[in-house]
């Protein structure tokens, strides 16, 4: 049987110049905030320097979620505008984007030291400004284990098989807060918890045209694991995917079997004995044997 050919052109129209146009937009940083003292002025300062590199108008403000320490006070004197939000990464985000007007929104975590130039918001915001992204995500090099852990036994499996256009476009570390949009993108119901990240991928995924990881420099900020959240995670995953008819009802008991298979893999990391690499490696071939097990059994 001869195979019908396939269009190389993919029914795009192919052009001898440049198509894209730069924009001029504004732009509103966004800082959600609980109780980091230590770091926010630091953080307000960096962002205006992004704002001065971009050339842009725009303005910066900090959420304050549920903060019972100095962080609006030391905000408000670094020059920020502060909105007090209730606690809650999600609620944070949204009280911020209604306290702004730019154009495009750009999130910076209120934890974060980052130790490149030009700063984060810059250069996560100017792949908007020259028109090759609509939405984009930080691709940070992550050093402690359990991130990577996330990634290579939990999100890279189950995302890749409900949602495989998805890998490609939010780099290595999907989790990452920090983030930019067009305002239209950003949703006007966001989840108050930390779901929020991984709701703002999906829908990121269905409704911007060009979402893409943008490489950044060298960071650091408190470690603060959240395990509990991964079970939340795939309901958020199983959800979306069943609405969208990418998996049946009658697979979602599958995916659940292989998420506790899963955790207990990753829960078997030793780090006095195992190579981190080596570990990451075998895991996601383990988790991936282990889904496709499980789906094919149902």
């Amino acid at each position: 049987m001869k195979r019908p050919e396939i269009d190389p052109a993919l029914g795009l129209d192919l052009v001898e110049e440049r198509t894209l146009s730069k924009k001029d937009l504004s732009v509103s940083i966004v800082i959600p905030a609980h109780n980091e003292e230590a770091t926010i002025a630091q953080v307000v300062s960096d962002a205006y320097a992004g704002l001065d590199v971009l050339g842009v108008s725009g303005d910066v403000a900090v959420s304050a979620s549920g903060c019972t320490d100095r962080t609006a006070d030391l905000a408000t004197k670094a020059g920020a505008k502060v909105v007090e939000a209730p606690a809650g990464k999600g609620a944070a985000i949204s009280a911020g984007l209604a306290a702004t007007s730019g154009d495009v929104v750009c999130l910076i975590d209120g934890d974060l030291q980052y130790f490149g130039n030009p700063p984060l918001s810059a250069l996560l915001v100017r792949p908007i400004l020259d028109g090759i992204a609509d939405a984009v995500v930080s691709d940070l090099y992550w050093r402690p284990l359990y991130p990577q852990l996330w990634l290579h036994g939990f999100f890279a499996p189950v995302a890749g098989a409900l949602f495989p256009e998805l890998i490609a476009k939010v780099g290595s570390t999907p989790w990452s807060g920090q983030r930019a949009a067009l305002r239209h993108l950003w949703p006007t119901e966001l989840p108050n918890d930390f779901m929020v990240d991984l709701q703002l991928l999906l829908h990121w995924n269905r409704h911007a045209m060009r979402l893409r990881p943008v490489l950044a420099d060298d960071w650091t900020n408190p470690q603060r694991p959240k395990p509990e959240l991964m079970a939340m995670e795939l309901d958020v995953l199983l959800r979306h995917a069943v609405a969208e008819g990418r998996l049946t009802e009658s697979k979602v008991p599958a995916v659940r079997e292989w998420y506790e298979l899963a955790h207990q893999a990753m829960a078997e990391y030793r780090p006095d004995s195992d190579d981190p690499q080596e570990f990451e490696r075998t895991l996601l071939k383990r988790s991936l044997d282990e889904l496709h097990r499980c789906l094919a059994a149902s």
